[in-house]
C-alpha cells in the first residue's frame, strides 16, 4: 500500500512540459512525374522543418505498357530557407537529387551513375491505388522532480502517418489501414479514437511507466532511471494499390544500448488487408522458402550452406521464415530484429527475395504478381 501511495505522489510531481502536438510539424506527400523524357517516377517525401526524407522509385514504360518497376531507393537531406534542396542516398553519401521543393512541387537535377545527370519534375498526386496521408507529430519531456539536482528525466517523440478523411476510397478499406496502423504503433486496436487522442494516450501511459520505474529514486538516488521513447512511421511505397508502411521504434532507459525495432505493414490497398506471406505465395512452398532463406541468411552471415548458425550465436540452425515483410520494388525483405533469431551482436537480419528468385511461387491473385516484370 505505501509503494502504491509514493509511486502515485511521484507521479503527481513529476513536472511538466506540454507537448508540441500537431499535424503540420511534419508534411507528407506521394509525389508523381517525370525524370528525363520518358521515366516516370513515385516519391514518398517526408518534410521536418530544415530535414527532409523519403523515397522513390522509376517505373519504364513502353506504349504505355510497364516495363519495369525500379528497386526504391532511400534518400536522407536537408532544405534551407530558400527551399532548396539536396538529397543523398541513404547507403552512401552519394547525392541523388538537388533542386527546390515548394508549393507540392519537387523540380531540379538528378545525378546517376557515371556523372549522368537528368531533369526531374513532380508533383504532388494521389492517383487511383495511392493513399493521401497526414502526418500526426508529438514530442514532450518532463523531469521526476522540478529543480532536483540529478532528477531522472524522460523525453518522448511520435511521428504518426494515418489516412486522410474524405478520400475517393472505399470507407472500409481506409478503415482496416487505420487498424493495421493502430495495432503497430499503439498495440491495440480502436477503431472510432482520433489519432491525437491515442498519441496523448500513449503519452500518458508513457509518463505513468516513467514514474512506476523511479519510485524508489526520492529514497536511493542510485536507482534513477531516465526514460526515452522515439516511435515514428515512414511509407516506403504508396501505388498500384500497394502501401507499405515502416514502423521505427527507439527505446532508452538510460543505461546499455538503446533498443531499435523496425516492423513493416505490406497492405493491399483494393481490400486494406495487410499482407501475409500466405497471401503472397501459393501453398505447398513454405519448404521451399524456408530453404531459400535459410541459404540467404548463412550467405549474407559469410558461411556455406551447411555451416551451423548456433556456432556463430543464431538460436537455431534452422530459422524461420518472417510475416515482418518489407517491399523493395523488385522483391521483399523479410526483417528479423534483434532477438527473434539472434542475440544483438549479430544485429538486424534482413533477407531480400528478389521477383527473379521467386517468381515462380507467387500466388496470380496476389498484387505482387502484377509488379512482377
Amino acid at each position: 500500500m505505501i509503494s502504491k501511495l509514493l509511486s502515485l505522489y511521484l507521479l503527481c510531481c513529476l513536472s511538466f512540459s506540454g507537448p508540441i502536438f500537431a499535424q503540420q510539424a511534419k508534411v507528407y506527400m506521394h509525389m508523381k512525374g517525370n525524370l528525363g523524357n520518358n521515366i516516370r517516377v513515385n516519391a514518398d517525401i517526408e518534410r521536418n522543418g530544415s530535414k527532409m526524407e523519403g523515397s522513390y522509385s522509376y517505373n519504364l514504360y513502353v506504349d504505355d505498357s510497364l516495363l519495369h518497376l525500379s528497386p526504391i531507393i532511400t534518400l536522407y537531406g536537408d532544405i534551407d530557407k530558400h527551399n532548396k534542396v539536396v538529397l543523398r542516398k541513404i547507403s552512401g553519401s552519394d547525392i541523388a537529387l538537388t533542386g527546390l521543393f515548394s508549393d507540392h512541387r519537387f523540380s531540379g537535377s538528378w545525378h546517376g551513375p557515371d556523372s549522368t545527370v537528368l531533369p526531374f519534375d513532380i508533383k504532388e498526386s494521389y492517383t487511383p491505388g495511392s493513399l493521401p496521408m497526414k502526418i500526426f507529430y508529438l514530442h514532450s519531456g518532463k523531469d521526476l522532480f522540478h529543480g532536483a539536482e540529478g532528477t531522472p528525466s524522460a523525453e518522448i517523440e511520435l511521428a504518426l502517418l494515418y489516412p486522410e478523411t474524405g478520400l475517393p476510397v472505399p470507407q472500409k478499406v481506409v478503415d482496416s489501414v487505420k487498424k493495421c496502423i493502430q495495432r503497430q504503433f499503439f498495440g491495440e486496436v480502436k477503431p472510432e479514437a482520433l489519432p491525437e487522442n491515442l498519441m496523448k494516450r500513449s503519452e500518458q501511459n508513457f509518463y505513468r511507466r516513467f514514474g512506476e520505474i523511479n519510485s524508489r529514486w526520492k529514497t536511493n538516488r542510485t536507482e534513477g532511471f531516465n526514460l526515452e521513447k522515439r516511435e515514428t512511421m515512414s511509407v516506403l511505397f504508396n501505388g498500384y494499390n500497394l502501401l507499405c508502411l515502416q514502423y521505427e521504434k527507439r527505446g532508452y532507459a538510460g543505461r546499455g544500448n538503446p533498443m531499435q525495432h523496425f516492423s513493416y505493414d505490406l497492405i493491399d490497398l483494393r481490400t486494406g488487408k495487410k499482407l501475409k506471406l500466405t497471401d503472397i505465395f501459393k501453398p505447398g512452398t513454405e519448404n521451399t522458402l524456408r530453404k531459400l532463406v535459410n541459404k540467404k541468411i548463412r550467405e549474407n552471415n559469410g558461411l556455406d550452406d551447411s555451416a551451423s548458425l548456433k556456432k556463430i550465436g543464431f538460436f537455431s540452425d534452422n530459422v524461420p521464415l518472417s510475416n515482418n515483410i518489407r517491399f523493395n520494388g523488385n522483391g521483399i525483405y523479410l526483417v528479423y530484429n534483434v532477438y527473434d533469431v539472434a542475440p544483438p551482436a549479430l544485429g538486424l537480419q534482413k533477407v531480400f527475395l528478389p521477383f527473379g528468385e521467386i517468381r515462380g511461387v507467387i500466388r496470380p491473385s496476389c498484387l505482387l504478381f502484377s509488379l512482377d516484370r
